[in-house]
């Protein structure tokens, strides 16, 4: 999923290069609707993402970890002498949009649950320029905790309500695995996840 970054993955890979140097690994970065499109369509043998409710049902789904969302905002904001940031906290920030978020649309309907008013500045599929704009003081953004950051770029966990995401491996039920899939299969299972930066 493009969302989950480079450096969530390094010591995955790095470990699985070197218990298995003779397999290559072909990573292809989507939002889970399409990856999941490519599983049911044997284009991918495994998927590493989340959905913001539940997976379809012809899916098999292990969870590998957990992840708060945070909210980042530029140098001298507010929000900077705080440990966290409550939900009502935001009411009345511009907001910058991550379209390549699978909370995208969900984020309309739980702020509205929860009364606050967002002025939506700005929307991209890109991380990095949603990034660079809140660091150039143009708005806030929600996003994955462990996501790659740009040097500056501050964040606080959301609270009160807390949103957070499972990150699972997912697979077509009944498919066999080649040996050098299972091999990845099974490092994926057994990786250590880093845990909260928070």
């Amino acid at each position: 999923m493009c969302t989950v970054g480079p450096l969530r993955c390094v010591g995955l890979m790095t470990r699985f290069n070197h218990e298995h140097p003779g397999i290559a690994v072909n990573l292809r970065e989507g939002v889970p609707e399409h990856l999941a499109m490519l599983l049911a369509e044997g284009e991918l043998d495994i998927a590493i993402m989340a959905v913001p409710e539940s997976f379809r049902e012809r899916l098999q789904v292990k969870s590998l970890y957990r992840e708060r969302f945070v909210v980042a905002f530029p140098p001298g904001h507010r929000f900077q002498g705080q440990e966290a940031v409550r939900t009502e906290d935001c009411d009345g920030e511009s907001y910058l949009m991550r379209l390549n978020c699978e909370y995208a649309t969900c984020w309309d309907d739980f702020l509205e649950e929860h009364g606050i008013e967002l002025k939506e500045v700005y929307r991209s599929e890109r991380e990095d320029w949603i990034q660079t704009m809140v660091m150039a003081g143009l708005g806030i953004c929600f996003m994955p905790e462990f996501s790659p950051l740009l040097p500056g770029l501050s964040t606080r966990p959301l609270v009160e309500p807390e949103v957070h995401r499972e990150v699972a491996l997912v697979t077509m039920p009944g498919r066999r695995f080649s040996p050098a899939v299972a091999a990845f299969v099974r490092t994926v299972t057994q990786h250590r996840w880093q845990a909260s930066p928070h």
